[in-house]
Formats: structure tokens, C-alpha cells, sequence
């Protein structure tokens, strides 16, 4: 026997196509995934680039003013 199309099952249901509340929850939280992405990327090419605090310190730009 094949049931109609409509009828309610108590099966698994193999796809049901999100709400946009659903929508907008996984953007959100792309969107927050990316920016702390790209900030933990930051801080780790900013700790490898770093120099070592105990050698002398190179000439900048500023360094004619006084402190």
C-alpha cells in the first residue's frame, strides 16, 4: 500500500528546508566565526613577527622626540 503524499509520518523526515530565523541564527554565527577568525590570525602573526624585547631597539621615526 502507498500512502498519499500528505500523510503524516513518525519516520525520520529527510529534509525540511530552514526558517529564516534558522537562516539568519547560522549567518550570525558565521559572521561571528569570521571576525574571530581573522582575529586570532592577528595575534598569531603578531606574536611570530615579534621581536625580542631584550635587544637594542632600532631607530624610529619618533625617536628624536623626548619621552
Amino acid at each position: 500500500m502507498i500512502r498519499a503524499f500528505d500523510a503524516p509520518t513518525s519516520g525520520v523526515v529527510n529534509f525540511t528546508a530552514p526558517s529564516p530565523r534558522q537562516r539568519q541564527t547560522r549567518r550570525r554565527t558565521a559572521a561571528i566565526a569570521v571576525v574571530l577568525g581573522v582575529a586570532f590570525a592577528g595575534g598569531l602573526i603578531g606574536q611570530l613577527s615579534a621581536r625580542d624585547a631584550a635587544g637594542p631597539v632600532p631607530p624610529g621615526p619618533f625617536s628624536y622626540f623626548p619621552n
